[in-house]
């Protein structure tokens, strides 16, 4: 089945997006997460890249994670604790980040 046409033959635009997150709307709720969980964390030493990477990763995760307790952004931050324990990430606080 041809989803687009299946779409577009009930009126329904296939186009438009069903989730729509800025990433200045998820770099709050990272902000928040750090807040919450690992206040030791200074994200403004993460470099662009890496940042840019970790916002990005969090539409992922809100799609697989209900929003309890930040845990989108909580697993966005463990596939980045090396570079978050750069930026100050202390071992009591990643113990606090992983609820898997």
């Amino acid at each position: 089945m041809n989803i687009g046409k299946f779409l577009q033959q009930k009126g329904i635009d296939p186009d438009k997006p069903v989730l729509n997150i800025t990433r200045r709307q998820a770099m709050a709720g990272i902000m928040e997460a750090i807040q919450e969980y690992c206040p030791n964390v200074k994200i403004e030493k993460m470099p662009k890249e890496k940042l840019e990477h970790l916002i990005d990763s969090l539409g992922d995760n809100i799609i697989n994670y209900h929003p309890e307790d930040y845990h989108p952004e909580r697993v966005a931050f463990l596939g980045y604790i090396e570079e978050l324990k750069k930026c100050g990430l202390t071992d009591k606080e990643e113990d606090a980040l992983d609820f898997i």
